[in-house]
């Protein structure tokens, strides 16, 4: 993270508003990140064709999920907030945890995540969103040469 007190403290909001969009996705609530995103904001995540630009037609991709999505437990893993005046890029890995059928609690999807906000007067919103899968074992053996078709 920023090693100044102002970047301590805008990391410390930006986690902030991440932590309160992410408890709220875990309850099935995807209005929590609906409200952090500015109107221009844009979007990518593993399913997406295409970058989805504008809050209206990211907002009509994510909530056909609200109600659905069921995350009990998540931990935020290695963040960093790096700041520029106003702009702020957050970045981390997320593992979220799910109850499996026997109640007992098991590791879900894992993520990376990267988040850029911009802020208008004193308030931080995101402009752009990237989430990626982490690399799953299956994938282990993967490198640029083999999924590019390069020789080497």
């Amino acid at each position: 993270m920023q090693m100044n007190a102002d970047g301590d403290k805008i990391a410390a909001a930006i986690l902030s508003l991440e932590r309160g969009a992410l408890d709220r996705w875990g309850k099935g609530d995807v209005e929590g990140y609906l409200e952090i995103y500015a109107d221009d904001v844009s979007y990518f995540d593993p399913i997406t064709a295409a970058r989805i630009d504008g809050a209206p037609a990211v907002a009509d991709y994510i909530r056909p999920w609200a109600g659905k999505i069921r995350i009990p437990r998540y931990e935020i893993v290695n963040p960093q907030v790096v700041t520029d005046g106003n702009v702020a890029v957050l970045s981390y890995n997320l593992v979220n945890y799910i109850h499996a059928a026997d109640g007992s609690e098991t590791v879900g999807t894992r993520w990376n995540s990267t988040q850029v906000y911009r802020r208008t007067g004193d308030q931080w919103q995101v402009v752009h969103i990237h989430w990626s899968f982490t690399r799953h074992p299956a994938f282990a053996n993967m490198s640029p040469e083999a999924t590019e078709g390069l020789t080497t």
